[in-house]
């Protein structure tokens, strides 16, 4: 009974212990579109451009805090090295009766509190309230970006480990059927009907195919370690993909790519906004240049003297307005003049960019339907050709069955299948990447 006892207890904590392994290792089917929204929410880039977002949303929202003045809060305690009566020249006229007091040590000390508020008032405070707020709609673009680049890529590894799994497929069905051919020319062989040759020769293909398929099954599984990354799952998590590489073949028409889409790019859009935001920047250094400064400015002063006194008098507050300007600024050759002309420089030079860019973006868009264009031929191409190389792999099966067919000539014709089949996976994993760069270039869904 004790041993019983023992061996259920044992038995508990086994189970116990292994648990948490089981769940950690628990296979999680997903389907593309789950993976975007998983990225989405957990995507380390993602989750950086949300900060930086965050960040210009909060200066935009408290841009105003400009026009808060600055407060200033002073304690002074002072010694004098000498002091005197300030009355002490009533004391020359006898009428008046008036005698000087005796000076102690807590004449020669001195306490002042005070409090300072001033504010700096120029036009250009003004451009520096719509320099946040661009500031924050660049922001909101680059996350944009950020998001619109995580999708693609999420979705483009999604479809390249169906590409490794779907190669990884072929790779042990040609596999299981050497091994099948492998066992019906051993038994041919036993019975006297096979030579040595077509044995070995069959039993040669099994055992170098078998180190291929493990090295492919080993590919894949890091790769998707790396896509549950992507994506932001816990370490440990086995996925398997819900999907089939099977684009939808558009016909794809350039010009109207480029006259409905072109214009909506985000990388187009981002600089355009740092444009605008150079072109504000511009004209708050014109008016910091250009027009004066208000400097408002109240203090409250309070002293105590002599020290010991308990009386507070207030004797140093004031209240002042300042109107200034700085006249070295409007000298083109100073150094505020020089600044203004490095800021139009760069400016002319932002524009040229953008015009480049939407050059590049042009050409880019119609190389990629070039390529669509390309690849959907490739892809019809190539499934014709899998359908010829299947006959073609069929009548030589049963040529080598009827013994009308070398066994080489059937390894050619099963690597020509192979290559056909694998030849169609590429064409289509390359036609729905291509499809996925065309989409964030125009920043549209076009499928």
């Amino acid at each position: 009974m004790k041993k019983r006892t023992v061996a259920a207890l044992a038995a508990c904590v086994l189970m116990a212990a292994f648990v948490p392994v089981a769940a950690e290792e628990a296979e999680r089917t997903i389907t593309v579109d789950e993976a975007v929204t998983l990225a989405m929410e957990n995507n380390f880039t993602i989750s950086s451009a949300a900060v930086d977002v965050r960040v210009k949303k909060r200066a935009r929202d408290l841009a105003w805090n400009v026009f808060i003045p600055s407060v200033q809060a002073t304690g002074t305690l002072t010694r004098a090295n000498n002091v005197s009566d300030p009355l002490a020249m009533l004391a020359a006229i006898p009428a008046l009766g008036y005698t000087s007091p005796s000076m102690g040590e807590a004449d020669h000390w001195r306490a002042i509190l005070g409090v300072n508020l001033s504010l700096n008032v120029n036009m250009a405070l003004f451009e520096g309230l719509k320099a946040t707020r661009q500031g924050y709609e660049a922001g909101l673009i680059g996350y944009e970006q950020a998001r619109a680049l995580t999708e693609a890529g999420v979705r483009k590894a999604f479809y390249a480990i169906l590409l490794a799994d779907g190669s990884l497929s072929i790779a042990r069905g040609k596999l299981a059927t050497s091994e099948q051919r492998y066992e019906q020319t051993r038994t041919n062989w036993s019975n006297g009907l096979a030579p040595e040759l077509s044995l070995l020769q069959t039993q040669l293909a099994v055992e170098q195919q078998r180190p291929v398929v493990m090295e492919a099954e080993s590919a894949v599984e890091k790769a998707k370690d790396d896509f549950a990354f992507l994506i932001g799952l816990p370490i440990g998590t086995r996925l398997r993909l819900d999907g089939e590489i099977a684009p939808a073949l558009l016909d794809a028409d350039a010009d109207e790519l480029v006259s409905r889409h072109l214009a909506g790019r985000l990388d187009l859009a981002l600089q355009a906004k740092m444009i605008e935001m150079s072109k504000t920047a511009i004209r708050a250094q014109r008016l910091q240049r250009y027009t004066p400064f208000l400097q408002i400015s109240q203090g409250f002063g309070s002293a105590l003297s002599p020290i010991d006194s308990g009386n507070w008098s207030d004797d140093t507050g004031a209240f002042s307005l300042t109107l200034g300007m700085e006249i070295s600024g409007l000298l083109p050759f100073s150094s505020a003049g020089q600044a203004a002309q490095d800021k139009a420089d760069e400016l002319a030079k932002m524009e040229l960019q953008l015009k480049e860019k939407a050059y590049a973006a042009e050409l880019e868009v119609r190389n990629l339907v070039k390529r669509l264009d390309k690849g959907k031929a490739s892809i019809k191409t190539m499934e014709l050709s899998v359908a010829l190389a299947k006959r073609a792999y069929a009548l030589s099966e049963q040529g080598y069955r009827a013994g009308t067919i070398e066994y080489l000539d059937l390894k050619d014709a099963e690597t020509s299948l192979l290559q056909a089949e694998l030849g169609v996976l590429n064409e289509k994993f390359g036609y729905i990447s291509t499809l996925l760069d065309l989409e964030t270039a125009l920043n549209a869904k076009l499928n």
